[in-house]
């Protein structure tokens, strides 16, 4: 009697461990029988994997402002080339409603536009508010450098503007930290991670490469001659640009966007010229003949006929602090350096020896 009560206490006890509910029915047939009636319940388990919320957003700009991204932003619109290359970088290109009247890259931009999905809002200088206002954007990407002017204006109409460094970026690090502040913005940064390790890898390459090669004495130039010697000093990131793919910028010991003279440049003897011109070939070969007849003659870089005219695409990608910036890097290393890396064969980079 004793040991059938102990097995009808583990049967109890097995239930209850299962899960089940458990109703007794003592009946009073012998004593030393029992009936034991349960119910079991199965209860199923079901994993939902829910996104943490992180809007509304607060992000830190540029600028040093905190803005307020209250909701996923799904209507964006772009003030610069280089931002409008970002967000179509990044996968964002459905989002983006409209950009300024340079931004052509890539492709499916110019055929966006053309359709009328993206909306073209004006000059890079000088984008037209009005146009902003009425496409009611949920968050406008604009370049410190250019659109400060507009701070408060933007602010007055209450728009929700995030600035990037944009043209005011120093080094390529600066560009890679504008595309990561781009991608939080619209909370992609898996995107923006993949999209700066490509990057670096690209970098690395090339630098790699120029690591043991001599440096070469270059000049950029910002258009044709006859507009002035406006070149790059420091402080920008296309004297970054230059240095990684193994040159020495001559303007390097001054700031920002300047002008030399004449004689400063002669002076310095150039090993290489590279003029960013917005034009056609022909326009190129005219600022090749340009520099070949006029006191420049007197440089290296003419005597060698190692003179460059970048225009269309290849102006782009070494002008704009965007995604491209690898390209930009490995091209000039290229007109540099083509010992190591070959001359550059493409239609929109015209030599004075082509």
């Amino acid at each position: 009697m004793r040991i059938k009560n102990v097995s009808v206490i583990i049967a109890i006890l097995i239930v209850l461990l299962l899960g089940g509910s458990l109703t007794l029915y003592w009946h009073a047939l012998t004593p030393a029988t029992v009936t034991i009636t349960y119910t079991t319940t199965v209860t199923e388990t079901i994993t939902q994997t829910i996104s943490p919320k992180i809007y509304p957003l607060t992000i830190v700009d540029a600028l040093g402002r905190q803005v307020v991204i209250s909701s996923e932003p799904l209507r964006a619109v772009s003030l610069s080339p280089s931002i409008t290359e970002i967000l179509f970088s990044l996968n964002l290109g459905s989002r983006v409603i409209a950009v300024d009247s340079f931004s052509n890259y890539p492709p499916e931009v110019i055929e966006l536009k053309d359709k009328g999905v993206i909306q073209d809002i004006g000059g890079f200088w000088s984008p037209d508010l009005e146009k902003i206002v009425a496409l009611t954007p949920d968050v406008i990407i604009a370049d410190s450098d250019a659109h400060m002017k507009f701070k408060d204006k933007f602010e007055e109409l209450g728009l929700n503007v995030v600035f990037i460094r944009g043209g005011a970026a120093v080094t390529v690090e600066d560009i890679l930290l504008d595309i990561m502040l781009v991608a939080k913005v619209f909370n992609v940064e898996d995107n923006g991670a993949k999209l700066i390790q490509n990057i670096s890898e690209q970098l690395l390459t090339v630098e790699e490469k120029v690591k043991e090669a001599g440096k070469v004495k270059t000049l950029v130039l910002l258009g044709p001659p006859s507009l002035g010697l406006w070149t790059v000093g420091s402080g920008k990131f296309l004297n970054d640009i230059i240095r990684r793919a193994g040159g020495i910028n001559i303007a390097e010991k001054y700031y920002g966007w300047i002008q030399l003279s004449l004689e400063e440049v002669i002076s310095a003897n150039p090993e290489v010229i590279i003029v960013l011109v917005m034009g056609t070939a022909e326009d190129a070969k005219a600022v090749i003949n340009e520099i070949a007849n006029s006191e420049l003659s007197e440089t290296s870089a003419v005597k060698n006929g190692r003179v460059y005219v970048l225009i269309g695409e290849a102006d782009d990608i070494v002008s704009r602090p965007g995604p491209r910036v690898a390209k930009a890097i490995l091209l000039l290393a290229k007109i540099i350096h083509p010992d190591i890396f070959g001359e550059p064969e493409r239609p929109d980079v015209i030599s004075m020896g082509g």
